[in-house]
């Protein structure tokens, strides 16, 4: 389970670097604002939650200029970072917080919006409530997260390895989340989950990555110590072995969802 402590932290301290290798993160992000493409009606107040450093905001306040738009993150520095997007702090509003428990009024949203930060939360039904409790009649709900096989051939060479602790965040499978939708009693909604495999030089590489994502391991049972030079090596080796010689992957699993409430706004517009 994720240490929610610690997630703020590590991302505060990511933040200055974080856009410079955030190249799936955008990609992601994309994908789900694409899904908006499809919809027929026009939100007059918009929540970003896990907005990060404001690539997502930033789209969203072009694609809706009318729209009130609230930006929250749990990390305080992935919010100063608003300040390098032109303009971006004047359109949104900076919240700090949890999306577990929002600091918001019910029925203050017309589209809740959240790309890839559902995987930090460790209790999914209590995020869902929470977006359904602010959402108002005839909203829509967009997010993404990474699904279970994410960074599986990192994890499983990991366990290889060190068979105590954990060394790889996990991830929700797309089963999961739809149960999860299911028992909040939603019930129009939809979940894809789709794989992307990256390519790396090394799996030095992959972890650099990670960590300067912010999103190396944030478990509450990771290691509280240095790992060993002899248990590092293993983990490297266990991961060779897994690999095409020449070639070191990591798998990437995407989960979108949307959800609807039934509402005036489903006919388009207020």
């Amino acid at each position: 389970m994720p240490d929610k402590l610690w997630v703020g932290r590590s991302f505060s301290r990511a933040a200055a670097g974080y856009d410079r290798v955030a190249a799936l993160q955008r990609q992601v992000g994309e994908g789900l604002l694409a899904r908006l493409a499809e919809a027929t009606f026009e939100p007059l107040s918009i929540l970003d939650l896990g907005a990060g450093t404001g690539y997502c905001t930033e789209r969203l306040a072009k694609r809706f200029p009318d729209a009130g738009l609230l930006a929250l993150d749990i990390s305080l520095g992935m919010l100063k970072a608003f300040d390098q997007r032109a303009g971006l702090q004047q359109k949104a509003l900076r919240v700090c917080g949890d999306i577990e428990t929002l600091p918001l009024r019910d029925n203050s949203a017309d589209l809740v919006f959240s790309n890839l930060a559902l995987q930090w939360c460790p209790n999914l039904s209590a995020v869902l409530r929470e977006f359904k409790r602010v959402l108002r009649p005839g909203g829509m709900i967009l997010f993404s997260t990474f699904g279970e096989a994410t960074l599986c051939e990192l994890r499983e060479a990991w366990a290889e390895a060190d068979n105590k602790h954990t060394h790889v965040n996990a991830f929700m499978s797309r089963v999961a989340i739809e149960e999860a939708l299911t028992k909040a009693h939603f019930t129009d909604f939809s979940v894809e989950s789709e794989r992307s495999v990256v390519t790396y030089s090394s799996v030095d590489a992959i972890l650099r990555e990670l960590k300067y994502l912010g999103a190396h391991n944030v478990t509450l049972n990771r290691p509280r110590h240095l790992t060993g030079k002899g248990v590092f090596r293993k983990m490297m080796e266990a991961y060779a072995a897994s690999m095409m010689p020449g070639t070191v992957e990591a798998s990437f699993e995407i989960v979108y969802g949307q959800v609807r409430l039934a509402g005036p706004l489903d006919a388009g517009g207020h």
